[in-house]
């Protein structure tokens, strides 16, 4: 007979069901517990940082159940596709993961345990991580940016002027995307394209040159033209391609310290602890990519210090930055530290956008209501996304052929390259206002300060700049565009009325 199972009333094991015997059954039977399904715990990666390209990653669980039989192990990226990292694994323990030698985005480890009843747990990551290379400050470049914004990379970004503020000169020039800047022939006269490191420029406007030792070609130093004018056929009746002077009382070599504004990621001496860039002595600094890209202005992609790892690891829009306002777009387009606007030689010096929005009376503004920053205005992009009149919606004008309210509020009296006559640079202001005063000349725009030593320009335009691009002074040669003489009196006493 067997012994019956004798224990307490209320003691029993968990799961254990008594059967009593029928009357006359000397045997007592239990029915073993139910067995439950495992439970696993990935440990690492948990997510929220970036890894490098190919670098190797530790995977890392346990599992609770001593009846675990296997651990599989794989990712998913972009939470679509799944992809076997290791099958088979055991219960508690860890794997040396190669990570994909491409950039892999919103991705996550998942581990899955099976019990030797073949019942499953699984576990993945909290966050998403990245796989892309990243510099010791988090910059991935604009091409991991093309990843994901692959239209506003090509189509427009890399189209407009910001990427090609400088450009790496490699054995022959540098290119332009097709249709806007005809490029850059030739280096200046004696230097072969071996002979030049980098380009300054050469998009829009004009370009300058570095040397082997990454001093910038000048006049003065190298007794030759050392700035090519691009051609420009949008100003007066077209303007060729020209090699002139570029600081011609320059005696010593003239190092290269523009990179705040030229570069993405400038680091200072200050900064960086006395870096050259490339080890050449007349780049004055160092930075992360050539010419203004995405993380000059929207920041670096990978932040460490951010909650989910910044904007390429964690793709929120939250983590990256957005800033709309004129500051952030004049943090490059001013001179003045006190945002004076600066003249000299008779013009607007250029890229002093801001401070003349600022002098201008026009402070509130913010340079995206007008214009798109990933699209250029050079070229006929398409930049400008608000026209005057969406504002001023009860202005008409009162002058037959019409200008448009650029050519007479936004007159080119700003000077980049060089200047088409003695009344048009090559930039259109942002000063919109216009003195109508028939005494006061472009001359009269411009006054001396004494402290400073600099010259600035008063918060207008002149009749000059407002109306001599199509009509011209009558002076001997005459100045101005082709349409017909009118002395500034004629000017003035034209303008009243000119807003119906």
């Amino acid at each position: 007979m067997k012994r019956w199972l004798r224990r307490p009333w209320g003691v029993l094991p968990l799961g254990f069901v008594v059967v009593f015997a029928a009357c006359g059954d000397d045997e007592t039977t239990t029915t073993p517990p139910a067995d439950d399904p495992p439970e696993i715990t990935l440990n690492a990666p948990t997510g929220a940082v970036a890894y490098a390209l190919g670098s190797t990653v530790q995977i890392s669980w346990t599992a609770t159940d001593d009846g675990v039989v296997t651990v599989d192990i794989s990712y998913t990226a972009d939470g679509v596709s799944e992809t076997v990292i290791a099958e088979e694994q055991v219960a508690d323990g860890t794997f040396d993961w190669t990570v994909p030698n491409a950039n892999t985005y919103g991705a996550k480890v998942k581990v899955v345990a099976t019990d030797d009843a073949n019942q499953t747990d699984e576990d993945e990551s909290a966050s998403f991580f990245a796989v892309v290379d990243a510099s010791p400050r988090g910059y991935v470049t604009a091409e991991t940016c093309e990843d994901c914004h692959q239209q506003n990379y090509d189509d427009l970004f890399m189209k407009s002027g910001h990427p090609y503020k400088l450009n790496k000169v490699e054995g022959g020039p540098p290119t332009f995307p097709m249709g806007t800047s005809p490029g850059v022939p030739n280096p200046p006269t004696g230097f072969t394209w071996n002979d030049i490191t980098y380009m300054i420029g050469g998009y829009g406007y004009k370009a300058r040159f570095m040397n082997s030792d990454g001093y910038i070609l000048t006049t003065g130093v190298e007794g030759t033209e050392t700035q090519y004018n691009l051609p420009r056929p949008d100003l007066g009746t077209g303007l060729p391609a020209e090699w002139v002077d570029y600081e011609g009382a320059a005696s010593v070599p003239k190092p290269y310290t523009c990179g705040s504004c030229h570069t993405t990621g400038w680091q200072t001496f200050a900064d960086n602890g006395g870096v050259n860039q490339d080890g050449l002595e007349g780049i004055i600094g160092t930075w992360e990519e050539t010419g203004i890209r995405c993380e000059e202005c929207h920041g670096p992609g990978v932040n460490t210090i951010a909650a989910g790892g910044g904007h390429v690891v964690s793709q929120s829009a939250a983590e990256i930055n957005r800033d709309p306002t004129a500051e952030l777009c004049g943090g490059c387009h001013f001179r003045d530290t006190n945002h004076n606007v600066l003249a000299s030689g008779g013009y607007i010096k250029h890229h002093e956008q801001y401070d003349e929005l600022i002098n201008g009376g026009k402070n509130t503004f913010n340079c995206t209501q007008c214009h798109d920053p990933h699209v250029g205005i050079r070229y006929d992009q398409g930049g400008i996304v608000m026209q005057c009149e969406d504002c001023h919606t009860s202005v008409t004008l009162n002058h037959i052929p019409g200008p448009e309210c650029e050519d007479c509020h936004m007159g080119r009296a700003s000077k980049s390259a060089r200047a088409v006559h003695l009344y048009e640079g090559d930039i259109r202001t942002h000063l919109f206002t216009i003195d109508t005063d028939s005494l006061k000349t472009k001359d009269d725009m411009f006054f001396l300060d004494p402290t400073s030593g600099d010259t600035h320009t008063n918060p207008y335009i002149t009749l000059d700049f407002a109306c001599y691009t199509c009509h011209n002074d009558g002076g001997t040669p005459p100045n101005g565009g082709t349409f017909s003489a009118k002395t500034r009196g004629e000017l003035a006493q034209r303008a009243i009325g000119i807003h119906n």
